[in-house]
């Protein structure tokens, strides 16, 4: 399955400065494979060194950090000499050696020809947390900054798949068709539903390869079920294994609240969902740990809708929302029925809100935001793109209520307000109604509105 992300991986190949590439995400999202994918066809040869499964090669960074005395080193247990001009050189579970992640910067100094990628599973969390280094490089307790190499690597998002990947694998010809869309009209009826069809099913398998690629090959929705829930025991295991200082059972009992949390009314984020009289000052490292290991994501209410949103974060008002759709789907115990049969129930609109949220990352100046006056009168998201702030209405029917959101658009009239709903595409002025499928693609789709 290709991923679009390979397009900012090959710009990164072909740059002349180019530095070591860190791939961000979270576990299962397809770090490994793409590194793995990518060098085999773009590089002569691709040496791979997991610092997980090769405890070994920890060492040979134990007591150099020169590239010239590692380099021969990782050639020899390579099998093959790695020639540096033509090869590439994975690091793998690089959380697992911080004397390697901080050898990235002598790579880049002293060896720039070299290209080298680097990813880890909750490489956020451990680069945000202090600790020591035993003697093996390998991370350990105590109160020293794991060394980071900033401004001496590239960073790079890798996220679930998006719709428009999803629908690539799924349908190749229909992608085709998906991405020749430009105009604000109106889709054909017979596009338009075999869209949506494509979107209720993706709002059952979410962005997960792993997952998505089960469905491609079996189409078995028990077996994603199953998969779904492996991956969610996965991540409750991680945060067992890597909490740290912070207190595994918090972290548990915020992860688990995501549903209730989403479920309510009011979608902000209530300390006393969690456990009565529990406080911020309890759960706040709970929340920083999850939201650094990217299993969630953290959005935040505006003071007022006005450029830029950054300035107008209220910073102790916000909302969590899972990292896929699938997953959350999976955690809340919906089956696929009730989304193939456009079932209404009440957790579809939490559950379309994530789905958008996850559609929107990447592609917005900053995060997106949501702006709430008061706890019954919000507009579910406000984005950024470039200078001009976008109001957003989510609707997971075909419902058309939303009265905050139509009395800003109707007071202020802002150049574009978008409303993500089932309905076909139509604008009228700087409104637009945009299909949920063509969430993706919400910057073609500000070009087109005038």
């Amino acid at each position: 399955m290709r991923r679009d992300v390979e397009t900012k991986m090959l710009v990164w190949k072909k740059r002349k400065d180019r530095k070591p590439l860190v791939l961000m995400g979270a576990r299962q999202v397809g770090k490994t494979w793409l590194m793995h994918d990518f060098g085999t066809r773009h590089f002569a040869h691709v040496h791979e060194f997991n610092f997980d499964g090769q405890k070994d090669v920890a060492q040979f960074f134990r007591d150099t950090e020169e590239p010239g005395e590692i380099l021969p080193k990782l050639s020899a247990l390579s099998g093959r000499k790695i020639d540096i001009a033509r090869d590439v050189v994975v690091f793998d579970e690089v959380q697992e050696c911080p004397a390697a992640l901080n050898s990235l910067k002598y790579f880049r100094e002293k060896c720039p020809a070299l290209a080298l990628m680097a990813a880890g599973s909750l490489l956020g969390v451990r680069l945000g947390k202090k600790r020591g280094r035993n003697r093996d490089g390998d991370a350990g307790g105590g109160g020293t900054p794991v060394s980071y190499p900033v401004g001496k690597v590239e960073l790079l998002d890798v996220e679930p798949m998006d719709f428009g990947e999803f629908l690539k694998a799924c349908n190749a010809p229909l992608h085709d068709y998906y991405e020749s869309v430009s105009e604000m009209e109106p889709l054909p009826d017979i596009f338009h539903r075999k869209l949506l069809d494509a979107y209720d099913t993706y709002l059952f398998t979410g962005g997960m390869p792993e997952v998505v690629a089960d469905y491609l090959a079996n189409g078995d929705p028990e077996s994603v079920r199953k998969m779904q829930r492996d991956l969610i025991t996965l991540y409750e295991d991680d945060i067992v294994k890597y909490n740290g200082a912070v207190d595994a059972a918090k972290i548990l009992v915020v992860l688990r609240a995501i549903v209730p949390q989403l479920a309510k009314d009011n979608e902000k984020f209530v300390y006393g969902v969690l456990r009565d009289g529990a406080r911020a000052r309890g759960y706040e490292d709970a929340i920083e740990w999850l939201v650094s290991a990217r299993m969630v994501r953290r959005i935040h209410n505006l003071s007022a809708l006005q450029f830029p949103l950054a300035a107008r974060e209220v910073r102790n008002a916000f909302k969590l929302y899972h990292l896929d759709v699938g997953l959350l789907r999976e955690m809340a115990g919906i089956p696929q029925s009730s989304l193939v049969t456009d079932a209404d129930f009440d957790f579809k609109g939490p559950l379309v809100e994530n789905y958008v949220l996850q559609q929107l990352f990447g592609r917005t100046e900053g995060p997106a935001r949501y702006y709430s006056k008061r706890a019954d009168r919000e507009i579910d998201f406000v984005v950024q793109l470039g200078d001009q702030v976008v109001p957003i209405e989510v609707k997971a029917g075909r419902d058309k209520k939303g009265a905050t959101f139509k009395s800003y658009v109707k007071e202020k009239k802002p150049p574009l307000a978008v409303r993500f709903s089932r309905r076909n595409l139509r604008k009228d002025g700087g409104f637009a109604n945009v299909p949920l499928y063509l969430a993706p693609r919400l910057c073609q789709i500000a070009k087109a509105t005038p």
